[in-house]
């Protein structure tokens, strides 16, 4: 009995000291893990993963077990402005700690806060009713998918059980299916109310097949330096300094696969098998904010969208904004939306207005957002 403890003993202590191997950044040759090559400590508990590529999680869907990594888009969609990658340095909070080798791709390790069961459905993310709401401009048609250059805020965001989304949809099916990337501040998953960069998916109108970033073998990671769910160091300041980003969704003619780029690199893709409807085309666009009011103080809620302030109040450094909004067309160009609808859910809560006025620097654009709850929002 007491060598059965002193060898359980000794293992703790292997596991232990393995473990804080791999947390300081040192490679670890044939360890438990040995799909994670190096790990980085960031403040606040946070640990990045580096993985290796050809053993990243998401290459256990049944789907891909044969699958072969596509590292870039063999196609790109023609017409795409050089000048509109934004302002911001592409950095986020965990690039300060360390970097993950070539070869690997870095995953946002499930934290003691984070939350399994995120979902949109109401049941799962609150005992409080979930409404959504929304401040959007929907182009239809016929798309090979769509980008858009987007300021980042820090909106206040009243309940953990709410989240307040900056973001670009790509649909078909009638919405069934869809591809979504942009920044989200969500307490409930995350554990703190951080602008984060996101990527989602659904194959069935977010009933059962569906998720953010890595919750789900779906995604596959090719970039090295972006990490999906993880938060931006640069954010827009009120009457300040304005930092924006360029988000964009494109089919790859060539792979089929919906690959997704921030700032102009890829950071990945969901494979065409994932899908029905999109695996062909999309037939929707949309682009704009999105909150959850829980009502959960018997009135509206205070999370904000964007800004927190209506496009009425001022445009450029008070309200959000989009800008360079394109759709990429069935000849696999990016153009300005022809034919588009402007969506306000509650605009008393949440606006948007088409900027007319500085389409030559900006392109295609609007201004969106609000505070909530106010004397008008009740």
């Amino acid at each position: 009995m007491s060598k059965f403890i002193s060898f359980t003993h000794w293992l703790i202590i292997l596991s232990i000291r393995i473990s804080e191997e791999l947390v300081e950044g040192r490679t670890i040759p044939n360890s438990i893990n040995n799909e994670i090559i190096k790990s980085i400590k960031v403040e606040n508990d946070e640990i990045i993963d580096c993985y290796d590529i050809y053993r990243q999680p998401s290459l256990n869907h049944p789907l891909l077990r044969n699958h072969t990594i596509q590292m870039k888009p063999n196609l790109y969609p023609k017409g795409t402005k050089s000048g509109n990658l934004g302002t911001l340095r592409l950095t986020q909070t965990w690039h300060y700690y360390g970097s993950c080798p070539k070869g690997t791709i870095p995953l946002r390790r499930k934290g003691k806060n984070h939350n399994p069961t995120h979902s949109r459905n109401a049941s799962q993310r609150s005992n409080f009713e979930e409404i959504h709401e929304y401040a959007t401009v929907e182009a239809r048609g016929n798309f090979l998918g769509a980008q858009a250059k987007i300021n980042l805020w820090k909106p206040a965001v009243e309940m953990q059980a709410e989240i307040s989304v900056s973001q670009i949809w790509v649909t078909a099916g009638d919405g069934k299916e869809t591809i979504e990337t942009g920044w989200i501040v969500d307490p409930l998953v995350y554990g703190d109310y951080e602008t984060r960069f996101f990527v989602f998916w659904t194959a069935d109108g977010y009933n059962k097949l569906f998720c953010y970033n890595d919750e789900c073998d779906a995604f596959v990671h090719t970039s090295t330096s972006i990490g999906l769910g993880c938060s931006f160091t640069e954010l827009s300041t009120f009457n300040g300094d304005q930092k924006d980003a360029t988000f964009s969704i494109h089919k790859d003619q060539s792979s089929g696969h919906w690959w997704v780029q921030l700032q102009g690199e890829p950071v990945g893709y969901y494979p065409s098998s994932l899908f029905t409807e999109l695996s062909k085309k999309a037939t929707a666009v949309e682009w704009g904010g999105d909150i959850v009011n829980t009502k959960s103080k018997g009135r509206h809620t205070t999370t904000q969208m964007g800004s927190g302030h209506f496009p009425s109040e001022g445009g450029l450094k008070t309200s959000s904004y989009f800008n360079w909004v394109q759709i990429v067309d069935e000849n696999n160009m990016s153009v300005d939306p022809k034919y588009f609808d402007v969506y306000s859910t509650n605009p008393e809560c949440y606006d948007l207005k088409i900027d007319d006025n500085h389409h030559d620097t900006n392109g295609f654009g609007f201004y969106y957002g609000g505070p909530g709850y106010n004397d008008k929002c009740q």
